[in-house]
């Protein structure tokens, strides 16, 4: 069966539709600090919730509270007799003696699209494959958080923060861990003031399986300004409060597309600037389809080859 694509805009004949863009720097207050997000869900395992839990202690150690710890709690799809993320989270924290301090934003994918309704339409328009079904219900069943993150983000920048806003987004996936001192890793982009740092930035090719996932907004867009589709990994990505305004704007013009697409294709739209990961962060297995086994993980840890390194999946 063909895939099912996005409709874009119907023009008059001679008519040329442009888009204006966002003007980068422009906040309503003051941007400060740091904030690391973590994105878990009913699916995240209890080890997983310990690594960030273990995270935020070692955050807390900030000078002068300068980095805050969120944890962004999908409780879209809720077992029988299985406690909501965000209250194994707490639970946790409890019975470890509570010396982590971090915030939980609980939402579910009826919140995302109540203020995006446009990812609706995206969702009908996603290929028919099975690939992409697997995507969305193995090993348990996904929601539209889970691929869209830009606006995940962006509820919880838009309701969840009162005040000045972070400067730097710091959002990790629920199984990418860092086999060092997180605290360590956070500091040495300190001086680095990139709106996008990601990893493996490309323009993304049209036999790509979510190359067409995105609105007619998004398509409109792109064919005004002539610009390529780009795509970048998203387990491990730092956002500027610059590139978190620039997304709201476009977001409220349902200008919208699978997050891994839109986050560095947007920020180019918006003349921000981008950079990558350093390599000595990088580890040997840092893929969407990576696997990093248990019984692994204590040497990667401690050998001086691979320690202080992003790996990418952790499973358990």
């Amino acid at each position: 069966m063909a895939a099912r694509r996005a409709r874009w805009p119907c023009t008059r004949p001679g008519q040329r539709r442009t888009a204006s863009l966002p003007q980068p720097g422009l906040q309503p207050s003051p941007c400060q600090g740091t904030a690391v997000v973590i994105r878990v869900h009913g699916g995240t395992s209890q080890a997983m919730v310990r690594r960030h839990l273990t995270w935020a202690k070692l955050l807390q150690a900030a000078e002068d509270g300068a980095i805050e710890t969120w944890i962004l709690a999908d409780e879209t799809f809720l077992s029988p007799g299985v406690d909501a993320i965000s209250r194994r989270v707490a639970c946790m924290a409890g019975a470890s003696g509570g010396a982590a301090h971090f915030k939980v934003f609980p939402y579910k994918e009826s919140d995302l699209t109540s203020m995006f309704p446009v990812l609706e339409d995206i969702r009908a328009a996603l290929p028919d494959r099975q690939d992409v079904r697997d995507c969305f219900e193995l090993p348990g069943p996904k929601s539209l958080a889970w691929a869209f993150h830009m606006e995940s983000l962006l509820l919880w920048w838009r309701t969840a923060l009162s005040g000045s806003k972070p400067k730097h987004v710091w959002v990790i996936e629920d199984d990418a861990a860092y086999s060092g001192d997180l605290l360590h890793f956070v500091r040495s982009y300190e001086t680095d003031e990139s709106d996008l740092i990601t990893h493996g930035l490309c323009v993304a090719e049209p036999s790509w399986v979510w190359y067409h996932a995105g609105s007619a907004a998004f398509a409109q867009l792109l064919q005004s300004s002539r610009q390529s589709r780009l795509r970048c990994a998203e387990h491990l990505q730092r956002w500027s409060c610059r590139l978190l305004g620039a997304l709201d704007i476009f977001a409220q013009r349902g200008i919208a597309a699978w997050s891994e697409m839109s986050v560095p294709t947007l920020a180019r739209a918006a003349s921000l600037t981008t950079a990558s990961l350093h390599t000595e962060h990088v580890g040997a297995i840092y893929a969407f389809d990576g696997k990093v086994p248990e019984a692994a993980w204590p040497r990667l840890c401690e050998d001086s080859r691979t320690k202080d390194r992003w790996w990418h999946a952790l499973k358990w």
